[in-house]
């Protein structure tokens, strides 16, 4: 595997990265705060009488497609391909509201045409006027891995075609409730889609490993399978960008692991500047690619700054689901 990104565009709760402010302002860390996205002004995206009928996930997916697109210098994708766990939660919850509240009768079908996973990348490709191939992955903690997996497979197929990846999932207060009563603490939510293709750029996705399991162990043998795979060793990693939230129940696991195979190599957090959600790897990766030449925000840091970003490790763990990822980066 070896999907090049060329661009990418994320709007989240640290901003979105066509704004100077990106990363500028990170969310508070009280336990219990909802972290909801920074979102752009999207009459530059979006026309303004569509902009008036589309929900909010509608509205991020177009907004973190059309910043991807434009930096990439893209008018028109070739394929989508798109991961969410929760797909558009808001049109979900009038859809069941009005069912419940009306008895089941008089339904109008919007809502519910609206409240598909699939709603986002379909409005995306209306948008740009796109006929090709366009799939939705729903695999929870693994949805944007496996968005990413079909692009590889795609690619494999049509290796001159450009590809819009994306990993998008909102947060609605009845969310943040339910998730709260499970003792999910820090729920959040977040956009980001990127332009992805088998010409060379500056960033390679060298592979990816998912596993869901419950026992650390089996994810340091992973890792190092993984490595061996791919011929690298953990000398030959830069940085680890790993999932910590900054709340040590969830955090525990990160440590553990961190004391079984990565302890000694430069460590960077991302969940404590998005929040947690089942697609954030979508915004570490995005991260990655702003992040590489100007540095990373101290929040970052958690053992010592990495001293180049060439050759980078992202873990991440959403309820045991476990992704790894090895992502090269040029220049």
């Amino acid at each position: 595997m070896k999907l090049y990104i060329h661009s990418v565009g994320i709007i989240s709760a640290a901003g979105n990265n066509n704004a100077d402010d990106f990363l500028a302002t990170i969310p508070a860390q009280e336990v219990g705060a909802i972290w909801l996205c920074r979102e752009p002004d999207y009459s530059h995206y979006i026309p303004t009488m569509q902009l008036r009928r589309m929900s909010k996930a509608v509205r991020m997916g177009i907004g973190a497609s059309k910043i991807a697109l434009q930096k990439a210098g893209i008018e028109k994708p070739d394929a989508f391909s798109v991961g969410t766990a929760y797909g558009c939660l808001q049109d979900t919850e009038v859809f069941l509201s009005k069912m419940v509240n009306q008895h089941e009768q008089m339904l109008t079908p919007t809502a519910f045409i609206q409240s598909t996973h699939n709603t986002v990348a379909g409005q995306i490709a209306l948008l740009h006027g796109c006929n090709g191939h366009n799939l939705t992955f729903v695999h929870r903690g693994h949805s944007f891995e496996q968005a990413m997996i079909n692009t590889a497979l795609y690619l494999g197929e049509h290796p001159q075609h450009t590809v819009l990846v994306g990993g998008i999932d909102e947060l609605t207060a009845t969310a943040d409730a339910v998730l709260q009563s499970f003792g999910k603490k820090h729920n959040a939510e977040g956009s980001s889609f990127f332009t992805v293709s088998n010409q060379p750029s500056p960033v390679c996705v060298n592979d990816i490993t998912t596993l869901t399991t419950k026992d650390t162990a089996s994810v340091a043998e992973a890792i190092a399978a993984m490595l061996q795979r791919n011929q690298w060793t953990m000398d030959d990693i830069d940085a680890v960008l790993v999932g910590v939230t900054g709340d040590a129940t969830v955090d525990e696991a990160y440590e553990l692991l961190s004391q079984l195979i990565f302890q000694q190599t430069p460590q960077l957090s991302f969940k404590n500047l998005c929040g947690d959600y089942p697609t954030a790897t979508a915004f570490a990766l995005g991260l990655l690619l702003e992040c590489r030449y100007k540095g990373f925000p101290g929040e970052c840091i958690i053992n010592q700054a990495p001293k180049t970003i060439g050759k980078t490790m992202m873990v991440s763990n959403y309820d045991d689901f476990w992704s790894i990822w090895l992502v090269q980066c040029e220049g």
